[in-house]
């Protein structure tokens, strides 16, 4: 049973693929927990930016991006304000979990994810990440061994990262969704 305010981060966005299974865990936290306190962080850069607003939902928005792979100057331009851009929403973010004090940080991979869950794991405050994809992305290879739990919704997913994973009950049994 979680303490009297339960209240939860959830992080992740930059793609549909990584925003609407974080709206999912927000839903399904609802109906568990009627009087919890849900706040989504998401990047200014990603669809979230647009989906969140128009949902009511109480969001902070990182002015984080991905890395340009590509060679030109624009992709030169954006990855040099990668760093300042980093720092800024590392700041953001642990002003965020002390503010909120959430009794899990969770992310579902995307850049918007990273920060506030690097943050969390400085903070010492329970992480999870939620990757629904067969091959993880950068964020949760990255963060996986540090996390406190990892779910995959493919037994493939698994190769990739050097953390004990928790697998979805339908994964288990030899069905994906």
């Amino acid at each position: 049973m979680l303490n009297k305010r339960n209240s939860f981060i959830i992080a992740g966005g930059g793609t549909g693929g990584h925003l609407f299974p974080a709206l999912a865990i927000g839903d399904a936290l609802k109906k568990r927990f009627p009087n919890a306190a849900i706040h989504f962080v998401g990047s200014k850069f990603g669809l979230e930016s647009k989906i969140l607003p128009e949902r009511g939902d109480g969001h902070t928005l990182l002015t984080i991006r991905g890395f340009m792979r590509g060679i030109s100057p624009r992709a030169l331009f954006r990855n040099l304000l990668f760093p300042i851009r980093f720092a800024i929403a590392y700041l953001k973010s642990r002003r965020l979990i002390k503010r909120f004090s959430p009794v899990v940080v969770i992310g579902t991979g995307g850049y918007a994810s990273g920060l506030p869950l690097l943050a969390a794991i400085h903070k010492e405050i329970p992480t999870v990440i939620h990757e629904q994809n067969s091959y993880p992305g950068v964020t949760t290879r990255w963060l996986s061994s540090r996390a406190t739990r990892v779910c995959l919704s493919y037994e493939d997913a698994r190769r990739h990262l050097k953390k004990k994973v928790v697998l979805s009950p339908a994964t288990r049994f030899g069905r994906t969704l």
